[in-house]
């Protein structure tokens, strides 16, 4: 449980903090597949983390 914590937390800092793809910052932060990456965000964040990336990261510099 703390493992997938650790994992969650370090994506959602990726998702806010870099250009990254949602792909990319699916494997960087160990998950196996963007689905299951995605899975595991909406039921720790209650979004998505394209929805996510939508509202927190802003637009294309």
């Amino acid at each position: 449980r703390y493992y997938m914590e650790t994992r969650l937390a370090r994506a959602r800092n990726l998702l806010m903090q870099t250009e990254m793809s949602v792909i990319e910052v699916a494997l960087a932060s160990g998950f196996s597949s963007p689905s299951h990456f995605s899975k595991c965000y909406r039921a720790r964040y209650g979004s998505t983390p394209y929805r996510q990336r939508g509202t927190g990261a802003g637009g294309n510099a």
